[in-house]
């Protein structure tokens, strides 16, 4: 608009060439960006190079899935047939995945059900989704709390490692999204409860459940490991 109404002052300007508007001689006419203004540009920049390398990423990544299920599909001497079939499931399942990806998760996407447990910065709450009636924990953090407690990049760096490990000793990591006053993690339900719980309720294990356990936190900490994050004694995960 600022730029319509520049080239009609200079068409009523005695003497004026509406192609010399903007040109030569009108450089003290030009708005002067301030810096903030230039930060949000450099901001909006950064974020649409963020998108379509992520976008770039995800269709090579891809194409690397698709390429390998092709050779071992060959190496397993499958039939014309059955290959065909099977990469139609995976077309499928990436087709699904991606529309997965662009729907923007939500509360309202889940029924709340019961309280399961409290913490320090909210709660963990049995939650079912409505599209698909499976069953998460949803753990709701108030985004207040951990800033007053200085305990926001723990926070995000438990997200991210929930996020990249894939491990049958750590708890997946579905999906995880932010309204104004909350951030939400939604992961998978496990119904046989944590390990204070079971010292709780037992008080002493028994030779064989000690070393069920301690194998089992040994293979989740060696799988933090592997991902570069180090599990301290005093419960925190750091990058």
């Amino acid at each position: 608009r600022s730029w319509l109404q520049k080239l009609q002052k200079d068409k009523a300007r005695p003497g004026a060439s509406p192609l010399g508007a903007g040109m030569a001689g009108d450089d003290e006419d030009e708005p002067v960006l301030s810096s903030a203004t230039k930060q949000k540009v450099e901001a909006a920049k950064q974020c649409i190079e963020n998108h379509y390398k992520a976008q770039m990423r995800s269709l090579q990544e891809r194409k690397e899935r698709r390429w390998m299920l092709e050779k071992k599909l060959a190496d397993a001497d499958v039939s014309e047939e059955e290959q065909n079939n099977i990469l139609k499931d995976l077309e499928k399942k990436e087709t699904e995945y991606m529309r997965l990806r662009r729907h923007k998760m939500g509360v309202d996407d889940f029924e709340l059900l019961t309280i399961i447990g409290r913490g320090a910065f909210g709660e963990v709450r049995l939650c079912r989704e409505k599209a698909t009636s499976n069953v998460y924990a949803m753990k709701k953090l108030k985004k207040s709390e951990m800033l007053r407690r200085g305990q926001v990049e723990h926070v995000r760096a438990e997200r991210n490692l929930l996020a990249e490990v894939d491990s049958a000793y750590i708890v997946k990591l579905y999906c995880s999204f932010q309204d104004d006053e909350f951030l939400y993690l939604v992961m998978e339900y496990l119904p046989g409860g944590d390990m204070m719980t079971l010292l709780m309720r037992k008080d002493t294990l028994t030779e064989d459940e000690s070393s069920f356990y301690v194998a089992e936190t040994i293979l989740a900490i060696e799988s933090i490991h592997k991902h570069n994050y180090i599990h301290r004694y005093c419960n925190r995960l750091t990058p």
